[in-house]
């Protein structure tokens, strides 16, 4: 391994003052055993935490050249927490690990050989979970989602800790709860994606910061698959949409219109006072409600991108011949 190799370390933190010195020890001790003590740097972004966890990192700080911080006022969220530790983060690999001691720091090695092998992202796989059963059956509701969603045939997308090129940072954005689907996100980006099992240990202190169920990544899983499928054309999905409304009611309102003509010679039916033109008018308006959404979504996404139209070329070129 090449001293010249940087890896970055981000670890969120959010109310966890009593397991960051063994964390820091551990993660110093595991890149000391591959000749890395003098290229890496490890990243604590304080998530607004309001316990000791600030003091603490600033001890380390003091007490290691390779510790560095960055801190949010208030609680913003893992998401917006690992997105400041990209921004800062020097290293052509970027390690993301949880700051609870679950994660084992001495797994670091194999992270970095997997990904040497030839690939983008790493992920690990928590084979034996040491968490809840209610845990254990979540996450395999949600590991058996995403590859039936996304079709990344992998067992354990949810894991915290990872490693990454620098690459798959620059190229991904995550927000809300999207932290969850950094492993899809790279995926969907054309990189290269691989696991291996790590260890995962019992909490040693304190509780979760997160709860057991966790719906908002539902949300942000509909969005994940829809700006994937649709972020570039949005007018498709919410014009085919409209059309399912405006079509068949359409029709019927012709045939309730011609049906109150002809009730006008003595045939046919009255067209008001009949639930169907209600339920017809409301459908085609919803249809066209519908239509314009996706109208001014083109619209603002063709203003964006023509203002950044070099940039996002770029980065979605994978080659030139």
């Amino acid at each position: 391994m090449e001293n010249s190799i940087f890896v970055s370390v981000v670890v969120p933190v959010h109310n966890e003052e009593q397991s960051l010195p063994e964390l820091t020890n551990r993660i110093v001790a595991a890149f000391h055993l591959i000749e890395f003590k003098d290229s890496f740097e490890v990243i604590f972004v304080n998530d607004g935490s309001s316990d000791r966890s600030g003091k603490v990192i600033r001890q380390l700080c003091n007490e290691y050249v390779q510790v560095k911080a960055v801190v949010f006022k208030t609680n913003k969220g893992k998401s917006l927490a690992l997105m400041a530790g990209f921004y800062v983060a020097k290293g052509d690999y970027i390690i993301t690990m949880d700051a609870d001691l679950q994660d084992n720091p001495e797994d670091i090695p194999a992270l970095i050989k997997k990904l040497e092998e030839g690939h983008d992202l790493v992920s690990g796989w928590r084979k034996k979970r040491e968490d809840s059963r209610i845990r254990v059956i979540g996450s395999l509701i949600f590991n058996w989602a995403i590859r039936k969603t996304t079709g990344l045939d992998i067992h354990d997308a949810n894991c915290g800790f990872k490693i990454m090129r620098k690459e798959v940072t620059e190229r991904i954005v995550i927000i809300g709860h999207a932290h969850r689907y950094i492993p899809v996100l790279a995926y969907q980006n054309g990189l290269k994606i691989a696991e291996i099992p790590v260890v995962n240990s019992k909490r040693k202190y304190g509780a979760s910061q997160y709860t057991t169920f966790r719906f908002q990544g539902l949300f942000d899983l509909m969005t994940i698959l829809f700006l994937n499928k649709h972020g570039f054309s949005p007018l498709h999905l919410f014009g085919t949409i409209s059309l399912l409304l405006i079509i068949p009611s359409s029709l019927v309102l012709l045939y309730l219109t011609g049906g109150h003509i002809l009730f006008w010679f003595g045939y046919g039916k009255e067209l008001f006072n009949r639930p169907l033109l209600i339920l017809s008018v409301v459908a085609f308006l919803a249809g066209i409600n519908i239509f314009l959404t996706g109208f001014v979504c083109d619209f603002i996404l063709y203003h964006l991108i023509d203002r950044s139209i070099e940039e996002k070329i770029n980065k979605n070129i994978d080659e030139i011949y």
